[in-house]
């Protein structure tokens, strides 16, 4: 995704400042995304809608799928490296496998 320099001069023309915000507005409107922003001295905080997607986002990422798998695998070998409740493992992998 990108904005040539002339579409980006011709959003700012009429401006002879550029604001924050119009940056911002340019983002949303250009690509499509909502964009929220944060000073860097703050904590990040994920919106209610955010969080309800992170476990499929996550679940979904190879790295993470191969990790599990690993972890499964060294489970049944009997090295735990997850954590030490058998339960607590087995549900983790339950609820992997419904978000695929």
């Amino acid at each position: 995704m990108s904005i040539s320099k002339k579409q980006l001069e011709q959003s700012f023309r009429d401006k002879s400042d550029v604001k924050l915000k119009d940056l911002v507005q340019l983002i949303e409107e250009n690509f499509g995304f909502n964009v929220s922003l944060q000073r860097k001295d703050e904590q990040p905080t994920f919106t209610d809608e955010q969080k309800k997607r992170m476990p499929s986002v996550i679940f979904k990422d190879e790295g993470v799928l191969s990790q599990l798998q690993q972890a499964q695998k060294d489970r049944k070998d009997g090295i735990s490296t997850y954590s030490d409740s058998e339960e607590e493992f087995a549900k983790l992998l339950n609820e992997v496998g419904n978000e695929k």
